[in-house]
């Protein structure tokens, strides 16, 4: 971790330093989270930190006409005069996608139509979100990240204390989700030839560190990543615990897995391009059972092959790109055409139940590889099935999933949070297991959607969890 964030971990906000019940905004606790994220850009660009405290002002020193509005509580006014801000012109972006503190008063009175006290907080740019709302509310002093124009506003939604969006955002960087890149990388910077002329000498096109790219559409110095080394490792540590834990409950001796899930030719013959899912199914041992979760098998070689969403003649645009791939298969069939997250080029209309990797695309506003749908042969309409946000589950493939998300944009759920869910639902013997494994068919994920089961069947979402 740099010298720049090693500087806040002590307000990073987590089980054991929670938020603080204070009068307003934690202004402090923000204002030091957010300028440690500001700064870190600032040196990851390749900039000089000792300029930092030179070339940043506090945000209400370049706004100072906002010290007159009485509409702000004198916390975020505190928050205003601790938070730093650069110059438009430095190209220095707060985070990959919110370019720093963008205030504007009120007008969201559809959201709080007795006394509207939210405010704009902070802004982001238009390809990397159909609002651009980072909204704040006054009368909660919580924050929510409103990315989606399609999610309305609702103040029974999971708003948080600003210190912990912010940690959230910390936490991704430090996984290398979020990535801070060098000025040089993915440019070109002109020279005088010898002999005269233009010469073009193109910078580096990966980051060292981490194998990051510039993508075309980004918020300088940042980018973001469809998947990290330690979303597989732990993806691979987690199916490891999640195959001892049924293998106990079998009676199975410990023993060592010499086989892979699946071989290359398999993963060929499927047309799994590099990348999460291809390491993922290349690296985790064969179970010596068939259901890893009620009806959903492991799959075989000749299952896999036959992947009902990728077409034959798929081709991958770009190396992020992946298509939807069916890991746990199930025995019935489902719409395909009403799952509106499949992007594939395919023209089937039917397709199985089961666990499938979602797809990826490059210019989605947070690329990910490593998500998943559990998708159902039947609805849960009882009202009990939530999501994070404990919204209710209205779909067949909306269980494990967020809703709506505070920190980031709309996103689907790790495969992380499937495989330690299983895990727990073993260890805790909410699932029940036999000579083939897990036991129960597919009517047992009926019980997500009952008043004494439903919180066995939802993914914790924020800091020190899943984003």
């Amino acid at each position: 971790m740099s010298e720049v964030l090693e500087a806040v971990e002590h307000l990073l906000v987590t089980p054991e330093n929670p938020p603080q019940d204070v009068d307003g905004m934690d202004y402090e606790r923000c204002a030091a989270l957010h300028n440690a994220i500001l700064k870190y850009g600032w040196v990851i660009s390749g900039r000089d930190a000792d300029d930092f405290d030179q070339q940043s002002r506090p945000w209400l020193e370049l706004h100072p006409q906002t010290a007159e509005d009485d509409f702000l509580h004198p916390s975020i006014l505190d928050f205003f005069r601790n938070a730093r801000a650069l110059l438009d012109d430095q190209q220095v972006n707060l985070f990959y996608n919110v370019w720093g503190i963008n205030y504007s008063p009120r007008g969201h009175e559809y959201c709080f139509p007795d006394v509207d006290q939210s405010l704009l907080l902070y802004g982001t740019h238009p390809s990397l979100a159909s609002q651009i709302d980072g909204m704040y509310d006054q009368g909660t002093h919580k924050a929510i990240m409103h990315f989606d124009i399609t999610d309305e506003l609702d103040p029974e939604q999971p708003w948080q204390p600003l210190e912990s969006i912010l940690t959230v955002w910390i936490e991704m960087i430090q996984r290398c989700k979020v990535v801070a890149l060098p000025d040089d990388l993915g440019t070109t910077t002109n020279a005088i030839a010898e002999g005269g002329g233009i010469l073009e000498i193109p910078g580096p096109r990966q980051d060292p560190l981490t194998g990051a790219k510039r993508r075309d559409f980004q918020m300088k110095p940042w980018t973001i990543v469809p998947w990290t080394p330690k979303d597989l490792e732990e993806s691979v540590e987690l199916w490891g615990m999640l195959v001892k834990s049924i293998d106990q409950k079998m009676g199975l001796e410990d023993s060592p897995y010499a086989v892979q899930l699946l071989d290359t030719h398999t993963l060929d013959s499927a047309l799994i391009p590099d990348g999460f899912a291809r390491k993922f199914l290349s690296q985790v041992p064969r179970p010596r059972f068939k259901y890893i979760a009620p009806g959903l098998r492991i799959p075989t070689a000749e299952d896999f092959i036959v992947q009902p969403l990728i077409d034959a003649n798929w081709q991958q645009q770009d190396e992020d790109d992946v298509p939807a791939i069916l890991l746990f298969r199930g025995d019935a069939l489902v719409d395909a055409d009403e799952l509106t997250w499949i992007q594939a080029s395919t023209t089937t209309s039917k397709c199985p139940c089961g666990v499938y990797l979602s797809p990826c695309d490059q210019y989605n506003p947070y690329p990910q590889q490593d998500g998943f749908a559990l998708i159902l042969p039947f609805n849960l309409d009882s009202g009990w099935a939530k999501k994070s946000d404990y919204g209710v589950v209205r779909a067949n493939d909306d269980l494990y999933q967020s809703g709506v998300n505070p920190y980031n944009p709309r996103h689907p759920a790790q495969l992380q949070a499937f495989l330690e869910n299983a895990y727990l639902q073993i260890q805790d013997g909410h699932w029940d297991v036999d000579g083939d494994g897990v036991t129960g068919g597919l009517d047992l994920w009926k019980e997500a959607d009952t008043a004494e089961k439903w919180s066995n069947y939802t993914v914790q979402v924020g800091p020190s969890r899943y984003w």
